[in-house]
């Protein structure tokens, strides 16, 4: 709560009598991990708003599912992973009649790949691999979408990234930020292939991809932020594009781009099989969560009646 100390608001929340206190910012602005330092509640979870462990001792758990945090890599966390079943985050379709529209590429002749996803996600050895991807389908483009891609300098430097690495300056084109979001969404009508970037994946924007038909190739990483794109979508139900490797990455791009019958097909059924899948599901993922914050009290009450 704004306008209220650390000390002021660890009262408030004592005397409320919170049982389960849940920290949605992480280390990101005006995050209030020194009231949770101070422990006013018996458990504290940590949980979507932050891709990785707040290192606070007074933090218990940090809500994930099976790809967000594997069982190999709990020794980065501080907290105790919780583990939910499916997928860690729930995503809510727009509430907007917004077509998906035929494969672009049918029409084009040529394949077109795209990223919606922040600026700063665009590493420089996801533009060594997207480069890759470029020159393995002759003619193909890519199209990105960022806030910051509304200012020219901004655009040539990316520019500049593609071209140290062969790429021609007239492949990337780019959108800042659209007026609106049915602007934003009918943009995945012109991709055919959405690009995840590394080791920052995409959350959102990977969602609202798949939402309007576009498969998006993602690479199997390490730590959090590197597992999103895995986690959704090996819960849509598209594991073979989840990447292993750079190498693997950059192959199955060329593949999946060599069967545009497939890719038309794909497009067809995706949001379908999105919306029935656990990433869309609200009950299912509410349930979930509800039997996730009675397993961490019982936990407490069996440790404090020990």
């Amino acid at each position: 709560m704004s306008g209220r100390s650390d000390q002021q608001l660890t009262e408030n929340i004592r005397a409320d009598g919170i049982d389960i206190l849940v920290d949605l910012s992480g280390h990101t602005g005006h995050n209030r991990l020194a009231v949770f330092s101070r422990k006013p509640a018996p458990v504290q979870v940590t949980w979507l708003g932050y891709g990785g462990t707040t290192g606070v001792d007074g933090m218990d758990y940090i809500l994930c599912d099976p790809l967000i945090v594997p069982p190999d890599e709990e020794a980065y966390y501080t907290e105790k992973p919780w583990r939910l079943p499916d997928v860690w985050m729930c995503f809510s379709p727009p509430g907007l009649k917004i077509d998906v529209g035929p494969l672009p590429a049918l029409a084009d002749g040529n394949v077109t790949f795209g990223s919606f996803n922040n600026l700063t996600k665009i590493s420089s050895r996801t533009v060594a691999c997207w480069a890759r991807v470029l020159e393995a389908v002759p003619g193909s483009r890519l199209v990105l979408k960022a806030r910051q891609l509304g200012d020219v300098s901004a655009q040539g430097a990316i520019v500049g990234r593609f071209a140290a690495e062969g790429i021609d300056r007239g492949r990337p084109t780019f959108h800042g930020r659209f007026a609106d979001e049915k602007d934003h969404l009918r943009a995945y009508q012109k991709i055919d292939t959405g690009l995840d970037p590394f080791p920052y994946s995409g959350g959102t924007t990977t969602a609202e991809a798949l939402w309007m038909g576009t498969p998006v190739l993602t690479l199997k990483g390490e730590r959090y932020v590197a597992h999103m794109g895995e986690s959704l979508v090996h819960n849509a139900g598209l594991d073979a594009w989840i990447a292993e490797t750079p190498d693997d990455y950059v192959a199955k791009a060329k593949a999946f781009a060599a069967d545009l019958p497939a890719l038309a097909a794909l497009r067809g059924s995706l949001r379908g099989q999105l919306l029935a899948s656990p990433v869309c599901d609200a009950p299912r993922f509410a349930s979930n969560l509800e039997d996730a914050f009675r397993g961490m009290w019982r936990q407490w009450c069996e440790k404090r009646s020990a």
